[in-house]
């Protein structure tokens, strides 16, 4: 294994960044495709069920992709189809055509999030110390920054205008990041499917779960504000701002969490602030009582995918590296892709706050999965 040194490190956390710039532009976007398409919120589901189609695929396959060719190349591949989908789908209004895309522009996430979680825990591995909490707190605040700057160019410039611009800004990151990238992605596997152990399948439920909540806050919290709260829509996506911008100052925190704490306490702790939060948000019926909701939730969910995706490294048994991360992520994916998916479908049968709470129940799931760990 090539020597791993700190600029490894920092195009490990450009890469988070481009990852979350994608996602917090992708979220900002949902209502403008939602629109322009005239479809209702069941509708709107079933289009986001094809990113997920196109992630889990994508997802199959990129453990064995990044130990063939490498993070780099891979990690190249991921982010120019993101930018190319992120643009397509601004200015579409062929439903068929947005369909392609998002499917294309998940299998871009999944191959992108897994190649990073990879290179992450190679880095991690090499440098010897917990780090995958920090590298995740880039790809909160590059959601919260993208939604800042697109909820701000909104106010003076059209949605395709924003997706051009920030698009434009993500591929100056790729460029920059791709000589320290790394030009391996650990041992290439004998099969291309591996059954994951246990221990490796409870991480991915856990991941799921955390996984899951982020998703739909992320695609449903701006709808939650403008339809239950009322607020303007230029407003709406602080929500998900103080969400993100809180959850990548608590990952920033997260590895010393992670040295002086057990994983069952850590996820124990932070599943009941999430689910804290995301009551509040929804059954104290004011705006600020949300945005303070939405801040707890960012608390509680901050550390649950650092510390799985990590620990995945650790109870890896005779898995490649690749292969295991590969896997819990991969599991944890079908929460982030199929669960905003299924929120359209009970929201629209019922309404938004009994979808979201929905949610807080999954959450809470992980204090009794928890108690697996020491």
């Amino acid at each position: 294994m090539n020597n791993i040194s700190f600029k490894h490190r920092i195009s490990t956390y450009t890469g988070y960044i481009i990852l979350g710039l994608a996602f917090g532009l992708w979220a900002m976007l949902v209502p403008f495709v939602k629109d322009s398409l005239s479809v209702n919120k069941a509708e709107l589901g079933l289009l986001l069920l094809q990113i997920a189609f196109g992630s889990v695929i994508s997802m199959f396959f990129t453990g064995w992709t990044a130990a063939k060719i490498g993070c780099r190349k891979t990690v190249i591949l991921s982010s120019s189809l993101l930018i190319i989908c992120l643009l397509v789908l601004s200015i579409s209004g062929n439903i068929f055509i947005t369909a392609v895309f998002m499917f294309l522009f998940g299998a871009g996430i999944g191959m992108l999030d897994v190649t990073l979680n990879i290179q992450g825990a190679i880095v991690e591995d090499g440098m010897k110390k917990h780090l995958m909490a920090g590298f995740h707190s880039m790809y909160s605040f590059g959601v919260f920054f993208g939604i800042l700057i697109v909820t701000y160019l909104l106010k003076h410039f059209t949605h395709i205008t924003a997706v051009f611009i920030i698009t434009g800004f993500i591929f100056i990151l790729l460029v920059l990041s791709i000589p320290a990238l790394l030009n391996y992605g650990g041992e290439v596997p004998q099969k291309l499917f591996i059954k994951p152990a246990r221990i490796l399948f409870i991480l991915g439920i856990i991941c799921f779960t955390a996984f899951a909540a982020e998703g739909v806050i992320l695609d449903w919290s701006a709808l939650f504000m403008r339809e239950v709260r009322k607020i303007e829509p230029q407003y709406a996506g602080y929500s998900f701002s103080l969400f993100y911008i809180t959850m990548g100052i608590c990952r920033l925190f997260g590895d010393k969490i992670a040295n002086r704490f057990s994983i069952k306490n850590i996820l124990f702790a932070s599943s009941m602030t999430a689910v804290t939060g995301i009551l509040i948000m929804l059954y104290i019926p004011h705006s600020w009582a949300s945005f303070i909701g939405f801040t707890l939730a960012g608390a509680g969910l901050a550390n649950i995918v650092p510390v799985t995706i990590s620990a995945s490294g650790i109870y890896k048994g005779n898995m490649p590296l690749s292969i295991a991360v590969s896997a819990v992520s991969t599991i944890g994916y079908f929460g982030t892709l199929f669960g905003p998916a299924v929120m359209g479908f009970v929201s629209e049968m019922t309404n938004l706050t009994t979808a979201f709470t929905l949610i807080a129940c999954l959450i809470f799931l992980i204090t009794f999965l928890s108690k697996g760990f020491k």
